[in-house]
């Protein structure tokens, strides 16, 4: 025997209801459809279209079915516990700021950074273990000085975060 969804009313759309497991939308007891949507940073994200305009589905679920916003003035967002952008049920949800995810602040800064991953790695390495100056670093890497003391900084700010 299966179980029965439920369903609740979010709170701001009146007319929309979301199951319990997060997995279906109505609005006007019609069902919408679940889009993947590429935002700016070039991430998917899971959107539904209500009234011509694209509202996140994971927060959606979590204004419905989960706790309250934290009412601090900070920027929250609906995170997923798990990774997985494909389990949307409000178990697998929470509020979080951005800077909760250090992993993705540190993937995001490496795109912007003249260095690779393993150059960030290893100026790191280089200036944290044998001493070596930023500058000798920054003439064999053939960057700037600015350039070293940013990649160290970022990998310093993720080792200290774990």
């Amino acid at each position: 025997m299966t179980e029965e969804k439920k369903w609740k009313r979010h709170p701001r759309f009146r007319d929309l209801r979301i199951s319990s497991d997060g997995s279906d939308f109505l609005l006007n007891d019609k069902l919408l459809k679940i889009r993947d949507h590429k935002i700016k940073n070039g991430k998917i994200l899971k959107v539904v279209m209500i009234n011509r305009t694209y509202y996140s589905v994971p927060k959606l679920i979590l204004e419905t079915w989960g706790a309250p916003k934290p009412e601090d003035g900070r920027l929250y967002f609906a995170i997923y516990k798990d990774g997985n952008k494909e389990n949307l049920h409000p178990k697998n949800l929470f509020w979080g700021t951005r800077l909760m995810n250090r992993e993705d602040l540190f993937e995001r800064d490496l795109k912007l950074s003249r260095l690779t991953k393993d150059q960030t790695y290893e100026a790191f390495h280089r200036s944290q273990f044998h001493g070596e100056s930023i500058a000798s670093i920054a003439r064999d890497m053939k960057v700037s000085d600015m350039a070293i003391h940013r990649a160290i900084k970022r990998l310093r700010r993720k080792v200290e975060a774990e």
